[in-house]
């Protein structure tokens, strides 16, 4: 995949060139860029599914994906930051390829089970009064954690949007993958002033996530074609806490630290449903 990417990067410097060109024209310009088909992206995968159809009631289906996706993904935010792919410069001038590492939307895990179940419909009056009719629906979802990339927490270069990359001084990046310690400060270290980090964008990963939602309902036939359902919804069934992704900025006293949460707390729903 190909993407557009800004090849000169800097407003402040396009500018300054337009206006010593045009002075009476370019005091009216404010962003300047020129755009040009270089960003590319490669991904690979592998799906495995497995399926059982209804049989007593009861269908599984559940499915399992490898992939990796890697190029340059240079985000509207500037180079290197997010986005779904291409719009903003890039870090360095001179090496398109220093912006090289995983897409942001890459996950290398993601996994996904559902369950579905109906109840039989019983003889007996008492049997069928209290277990007929009762369904339950439930997925479990899993997925690995985010890319991340540290910065140094500020912005040192003329025309870069985002914070400049640190220095990896150490291949011992996490920390005890605690919420106060999720990386190690020590495997990284502040760059010249006139230079660049070393450290490869998107390079470190985030924890993973996952959740079980469940709904259980039943209906109730009044005859002449109308019933009643009564259900239960539960989303974050467990009420699992996931971790949101560590501080990365490396001039920030909570560096490496967990201050936030994925997703949502365990959530109930109820709903009546009248058919007629």
């Amino acid at each position: 995949m190909a993407y557009p990417v800004c090849t000169v990067p800097g407003n402040l410097n396009n500018r300054r060139r337009l206006y010593l060109a045009n002075p009476a024209e370019a005091q009216y310009i404010g962003n300047a860029y020129r755009f040009d088909d270089l960003s590319t992206q490669d991904y690979r995968g592998l799906k495995v599914s497995v399926q059982r159809r209804a049989v007593n009631g009861l269908s599984l289906n559940g499915n399992w994906t490898w992939g990796r996706c890697f190029g340059l993904q240079l985000g509207r935010g500037g180079g290197g930051g997010s986005g779904s792919g291409g719009g903003g410069p890039y870090a360095k001038a001179d090496d398109l390829d220093y912006d090289l590492g995983h897409c942001d939307w890459d996950r290398t895990h993601l996994a996904n089970l559902t369950v579905g179940y109906q109840s039989p419909q019983f003889t007996g009056a008492v049997l069928r009064a209290l277990a007929s009719d009762w369904r339950l629906a439930g997925i479990v979802s899993a997925r690995s954690g985010d890319w991340l990339t540290v910065t140094t927490g500020v912005t040192h270069f003329t025309g870069t949007a985002t914070a400049n990359r640190v220095n990896q001084v150490s291949d011992d990046v996490y920390g005890q993958k605690t919420l106060l310690s999720y990386l190690n400060r020590a495997a990284f270290a502040v760059p010249a002033p006139d230079g660049f980090g070393n450290h490869v964008r998107n390079s470190i990963k985030g924890p993973g996530v996952w959740k079980a939602d469940l709904a259980v309902s039943r209906l109730f036939s009044l005859g002449a074609a109308r019933q009643v359902e009564v259900r239960v919804e539960t989303f974050n069934l467990f009420n699992n806490f996931n971790w949101g992704n560590p501080i990365t900025a490396l001039n920030s006293g909570n560096f490496g630290r967990i201050q936030s949460m994925t997703g949502d707390p365990r959530i109930l729903q109820f709903v009546f449903k009248y058919g007629f």
